[in-house]
């Protein structure tokens, strides 16, 4: 039986409950079927990130710098990136793509 429908990337490897303000942690989105079988694109898929003011998504490394898209490149099923805590509180994110289902999660920013 085949099932259609859009594409899923949750749950996203790596995110935690909580972090503190100024740490990071790395997450891994993989593309994902319906089923949730991880799945190699066809072509280079942008994902956009939209985190709240308590978080950001960052490159990583001595020279990390914001981001606000992603993209897993051509012949493969996951991209890596951190989660950095940014202010105490809720910190909230939402991630998109048209041919996806949109993954949203929550993490709590400790001081």
């Amino acid at each position: 039986m085949i099932v259609a429908g859009l594409g899923r990337i949750d749950p996203l490897g790596g995110w935690l409950a909580q972090i503190k303000a100024g740490d990071s942690t790395l997450v891994t989105l993989y593309t994902r079927d319906v089923n949730f079988g991880t799945n190699n694109v066809a072509v280079a898929t942008t994902f956009v990130l939209a985190p709240n003011a308590n978080v950001q998504f960052v490159t990583g490394g001595a020279t990390s710098t914001v981001i606000t898209s992603i993209t897993v490149p051509a012949d493969a099923n996951y991209v890596q990136f951190y989660l950095k805590g940014v202010s105490a509180g809720p910190g909230s994110a939402t991630i998109t793509n048209l041919n996806y289902s949109q993954y949203s999660n929550t993490v709590t920013v400790t001081p």
